[in-house]
């Protein structure tokens, strides 16, 4: 069983690094350090969505690297 949740450990790494690579992260802060929020007068519906979409995205991928790495410490300390 710790074979297999290493194996499921390291795959969920791999697709939330995959993901975080494709996407981003979640919490963006521009360079200049200063915090936009969203108005929809300056900004086209689909854009927002889209970037809602990513950060979403984004979320999920950081997930599985931490519900991998989870998965990966309960199978080493299952061994013993």
């Amino acid at each position: 069983m710790s074979k297999g949740l290493n194996v499921l450990g390291l795959l969920l790494n791999l697709a939330g690094v995959v993901v975080l690579f494709l996407f981003g992260m979640p919490l963006r802060v521009p360079p200049g350090g200063k915090v936009v929020t969203w108005t929809m007068a300056s900004i086209d519906l689909q854009v927002k969505k889209l970037d809602d979409v990513s950060g979403v995205l984004g979320w999920i991928g950081l997930s599985a690297i931490v519900l991998g790495t989870l998965l990966q410490v309960w199978a080493t300390l299952e061994r013993r």
